[in-house]
């Protein structure tokens, strides 16, 4: 009996696997495209970039235009015709360059004679000053005589008294003594003229250096002089030109350095302060120019606009910023340790902000990386990145290329 079941048993499953056989092979027949196993797509070569700890900044953009230090129009102060132009547009000057001229014919021949007068009068103030020295000379040779013939006087005085002299000596030393002080006096008169002389000299040459002056003056009024250091603008006339008191002729801009006036609004005074570091942007491209710094705070408000007038300074070694040029800043009110992410890293789905993190997944033993959608809250733009505010820490890496087409768990081939 037990040998029965047995063989039934095996005759039963022999049949159950012919079926299997029989039933598998009618499903291919049926289906010849299906296969044992789904095709895995190719890794998508995709730029990673590793997060970094940056500085975050705190900032506020304003628009304005650009003003130099310095800008003076140059006019005449005496009408004429325009003799030489010594510059051309656009070369930069050092103050007291000489810019144009007006005709100088009578003008410099007056110059020339009231040069010619100055040193006729230094000559004639020198000549007086070598005669006061001789007349004083004279006068202290007179001095001496007199002394001498004091002495004779007094000693022939005190022998005529005791009778060893005659009266007659006396007399004659008398006499001495008076021709003496006669000479002293002639001699003090010749020192004194000779110090007049000299007054008169050195009054000669003072009136003769002022009309000097005043004819250089008038000659300076002929001819324009750069008043600072700058650049010159476009002319406005040309050699041949005439000219009147007061036309604007050029202009010359000092640029080395350029300022900026800024509307603040007054919710910011507790924060503003000199020194808060700008930065300067292209209206156009959004490119940072230079960085410079807030330089003057308005100590008033403004109370129409409830605004401050602030100004920032920026370099301009290069000439590349032009008074008068429309420009956005940003003053950066505080700085702190952050995370920035690029953003061409960042997709935008429902209102809601993404990046695709590239991560390592193992399977089937093998080492491979994907990208995983994570959601991030991001902050202000700064320069070409966004402010991370949480889900992104600095250490991971992101994908930054071929944003489109990744998805959740897409195998990646990572390029740096």
């Amino acid at each position: 009996m037990l040998k029965v079941n047995i063989l039934l048993t095996t005759k039963l499953l022999g049949t159950a696997f012919l079926a299997s056989v029989l039933t598998s092979a009618c499903t291919k027949g049926n289906n010849p495209t299906a296969t044992a196993t789904a095709v895995t797509p190719p890794p998508l070569a995709t730029k990673v970039q590793t997060v970094e700890s940056n500085q975050i900044e705190r900032s506020s953009e304003f628009v304005g235009t650009l003003e130099a230090q310095e800008r003076v129009s140059l006019q005449p102060q005496v009408q004429g015709r325009i003799d030489k132009i010594f510059v051309s547009s656009g070369k930069r000057v050092e103050r007291g360059t000489a810019i144009l001229s007006l005709s100088l014919d009578q003008t410099q021949a007056e110059v020339a004679s009231a040069v010619a007068a100055t040193k006729s009068t230094v000559a004639a103030r020198a000549t007086a000053a070598e005669q006061l020295q001789v007349a004083e000379a004279d006068r202290a040779s007179v001095v001496a005589d007199v002394k001498l013939q004091q002495a004779q006087f007094e000693r022939t005085q005190q022998l005529v008294r005791e009778g060893a002299q005659a009266r007659q000596q006396l007399d004659i030393a008398q006499k001495n003594l008076d021709t003496a002080i006669a000479n002293f006096q002639a001699a003090s008169k010749r020192v004194n003229a000779a110090k007049t002389a000299i007054s008169q000299a050195e009054a000669n040459v003072r009136q003769a250096e002022a009309n000097t002056a005043a004819a250089r003056v008038n000659l300076n009024y002929k001819q324009l002089l750069a008043p600072i250091n700058g650049e010159i603008g476009d002319f406005l006339v040309k050699v041949g030109d005439y000219v009147n008191v007061g036309q604007t002729l050029t202009t010359i801009t000092k640029n080395e350095s350029i300022d900026m006036r800024i509307s603040v609004p007054s919710n910011y005074s507790s924060q503003l302060r000199l020194g808060l570091p700008t930065e300067l942007i292209d209206a156009n491209t959004g490119k940072r120019l230079v960085m410079g710094s807030v330089n003057f705070i308005s100590a008033r408000v403004d109370t129409g606009a409830q605004s401050i007038l602030s100004k920032a300074r920026f370099p301009n070694r290069d000439g590349s910023l032009r008074d008068g040029q429309y420009v956005r800043a940003r003053i950066v009110w505080n700085t702190r340790n952050g995370v920035l992410i690029p953003t061409i890293a960042v997709t935008r789905i429902g209102g809601q902000n993404f990046v695709f993190v590239a991560q390592k997944d193992t399977k089937g033993g093998k080492s491979r990386q994907v990208v995983h959608q994570r959601p991030v809250k991001l902050g202000d733009i700064q320069g070409g990145s966004y402010q991370v505010i949480e889900g992104i820490k600095a250490g991971e890496q992101i994908a930054v290329s071929n944003i489109l087409k990744l998805r959740d768990g897409t195998l990646i081939q990572p390029q740096s």
